[in-house]
């Protein structure tokens, strides 16, 4: 049998940003799928959150690190340049970054119910490839799909809980 090494380009991405000092928490269905205890207890989704902590200076480390890994950014104007990375930051707006080989994170700089803060007071901290990757709490991370009450948030949540009756 031949063995293969498969690097997760989550955590070469989260390597950097801790290494450069950007102030950073998983969340949404990325940060739930860390709590999964086996495969079927995770859920698909297209793109990886992480909430920044929404200053200039903290925001654009975070751009520079996608920069330097060839990641393309854009918000919902068109492509981010530097110029706009001051009103970014000042409307809260999502970032998302591609790479050439389709892999999509979305640097979000507010998320419902919380303030970066709290989402990530008492982040847990789990080790993928010896890297350490800061996740929010589960609690929050439920409370604020609920909070956003959008219909696929209630969709997941409602499919959740029945995840949770069957391993009781």
């Amino acid at each position: 049998m031949k063995k293969r090494k498969i690097t997760d380009p989550y955590a070469e991405l989260l390597d950097r940003f801790n290494r450069e000092g950007v102030d950073y928490v998983v969340v949404g269905m990325s940060g739930i799928n860390y709590y999964a205890s086996k495969a079927q207890e995770t859920f698909a989704t297209q793109d990886f959150d992480i909430f920044v902590k929404p200053t200039i200076g903290n925001v654009k480390k975070a751009v520079d690190v996608f920069k330097a890994l060839d990641y393309s950014l854009a918000v919902k104007e068109g492509e981010l340049r530097d110029s706009l990375v001051k009103k970014v930051v000042s409307q809260k707006s999502t970032i998302s970054a591609t790479d050439p080989y389709g892999i999509v994170f979305e640097l979000i700089l507010a998320v419902s119910g919380y303030r970066f803060d709290q989402m990530e007071n008492g982040a847990t901290v789990f080790i993928v490839e010896n890297v350490p990757v800061k996740v929010a709490p589960l609690r929050k991370l439920l409370r604020s799909k609920k909070i956003a009450g959008r219909e696929k948030d209630r969709f997941f949540l409602k499919r959740y809980e029945m995840l949770l009756k069957g391993k009781t």
